[in-house]
């Protein structure tokens, strides 16, 4: 295992994203350069070898294609993750083609590029293995019987799922990345008979094979390993010969394509969930209109005052809806332009506090702020306030007559941390699962009178990740909720070592 703190190199035009992985990996001991264009970026990246790098795959000065294909040519072994919001078929085969080791699509969640980075760890840990043995033989002119100490090292380099079987369907080499995508638990060893563990649909295309052996050189297919797109793989199957053409078996090589398959089904998702929730309010304006055009009810104005304004809080209503849509579009796409500055968490939360205090009032609900200290965040103002505005007015209308709402700040090692703490009527688990899907509301009987959109959640979840953040909730059904936001705190290292 890579053991030693790791050398990152980050490669984005955008400073927000270069910052966020910059903040997220420091703080674990790594080393981490940026470069906000591709000149940069190659300079950098080809001057020596960084063990992961970080590449944007739309840069105004060239693309991330162009500084892969750079990179690959002076280091053809390194780590390139591309991180980017306009992930296609066209681009994964490209940058596959020149040697990108995985897709990371923007926004993401700390935990998800974590779990990359982690895997992109382990590989180079590999690969360098596989350089000390090359070296090793080198030197010592290692016998033939630890070559195969050195195939088995670079196999399990492979960041693909790799399996050789004979022509009786028996187990020939596998490494342990093919047994992680299938999911297979027990153990295997050479010569065991393998087909009844796989896949229906990979069984399939191996039978196929050793069926038809010269006549059938290989089958790529996608296989849904876990629906709809948890985890699905694109699995390339070949026969193997001999110099003589001679039949030996087949091999398999799965590649991991979820990241791809989710973006096109979360696209679907959403254009079927917005057709829907627009439909509904405007047919209702349609319906209202219609009764004032025609005068259904008589000649007298006042008659249809209800209707006009029913008709005009859909329409608000709709606004709120397409207005938080932009801003979802926008955050996916990678498009939002953020102002970064240094903010105090008091001055922000004392203003939106103050300016609730009327709904706060109205529903008879009392309302405690306690900052155990000043709170320094590196982040946009308008973002900030958007997250404690979506918390704080949930707070207010999904709590109870005579109710309570806490508000608590505080620092936890690199965070500042914020509890948003309500006595309402809160959530069960099945709803806390889903809370931050697009659309999703809670319906019951408690919460049938209450409107929204359904996204203000899925807004905060976006921006709290897009500052390498992370947002947590603890509900109990009928007495309440906790919303904790943790953001990295402002120039955290520099601040801690004023301190020692």
């Amino acid at each position: 295992m890579h053991t030693e703190p790791a050398d990152i190199l980050v490669v984005d035009d955008e400073l927000g994203m270069r910052e966020g992985i910059k903040r997220l990996f420091e703080v674990q001991g790594h080393h981490v350069d940026t470069a906000a264009c591709g000149a940069d970026g190659i300079a950098l990246g080809t001057q020596r070898e960084y063990d992961v790098y970080f590449l944007d795959l739309k840069m105004p000065d060239m693309d991330g294609v162009a500084v892969l294909d750079s990179i690959k040519k002076v280091y053809p072994e390194a780590i390139c993750i591309i991180v980017t919001a306009y992930a296609s078929i066209d681009t994964a085969v490209e940058t596959t083609r020149l040697g990108a080791y995985q897709y990371v699509a923007k926004p993401f969640a700390p935990d998800d590029i974590q779990f990359v980075f982690d895997r992109a760890l382990e590989r180079r840990a590999y690969i360098l293995e596989a350089r000390r043995l090359r070296e090793e033989r080198e030197r010592r002119l290692l016998e033939v019987a630890q070559e195969k100490s050195r195939i088995r090292t670079i196999m399990n380099a492979i960041g693909d799922g790799l399996l050789v079987i004979n022509q009786d369907g028996e187990l020939v080499l596998f490494n342990p990345r093919f047994l992680t995508l299938l999911r297979i638990n027990q153990t295997l060893v050479t010569g065991q008979p393998v087909l009844d563990l796989l896949p229906e649909a990979l069984r399939e295309q191996i039978t196929e094979i050793l069926t038809k052996k010269e006549r059938l050189q290989g089958i790529e297919q996608e296989i849904v390993i876990q629906p709809p797109a948890k985890l699905v793989v694109m699995a390339n199957t070949a026969s193997i010969q001999d110099e003589q053409g001679r039949f030996l078996g087949v091999v398999s090589v799965l590649r991991d394509i979820s990241e791809l398959k989710n973006i096109e089904l979360l696209k679907s998702q959403f254009v079927n969930m917005a057709a829907h929730e627009l439909k509904a309010p405007l047919s209702a304006v349609q319906g209202y209109l219609e009764v004032v055009i025609e005068k259904t009810l008589g000649d007298a104005p006042e008659i249809y005052d209800g209707y006009l304004r029913r008709s005009n809080e859909r329409c608000l209503a709709l606004i709120g809806l397409i207005n938080d849509l932009l801003n979802i579009s926008r955050m996916q796409a990678g498009t939002v332009k953020r102002e970064i500055e240094n903010l105090e968490i008091g001055g922000i939360l004392r203003p939106l506090t103050e300016f609730y205090q009327h709904e706060i009032d109205k529903a008879q609900l009392t309302l405690t702020l306690t900052l155990d200290q000043p709170l320094w965040i590196a982040a946009d103002r308008e973002e900030i306030q958007r997250v404690f505005q979506n918390l704080i007015s949930n707070a207010v209308k999904y709590n109870r007559p005579n109710g309570e709402i806490r508000i608590h700040g505080y620092r936890e090692g690199h965070y500042a941390k914020i509890s948003v703490q309500d006595s309402g009527i809160g959530m069960t688990q099945e709803e806390q699962e889903r809370l931050f899907e697009e659309f999703f509301r809670a319906k019951n009987a408690l919460t049938r009178h209450i409107t929204g959109t359904g996204l203000g959640l899925t807004i905060v979840k976006s921006i709290v990740n897009a500052y390498a953040g992370k947002i947590e909730v603890q509900s109990t059904f009928q007495v309440g909720t906790t919303f904790t936001v943790s953001l990295p705190l402002a120039n955290a290292r520099r601040k801690d070592e004023k301190e020692k």
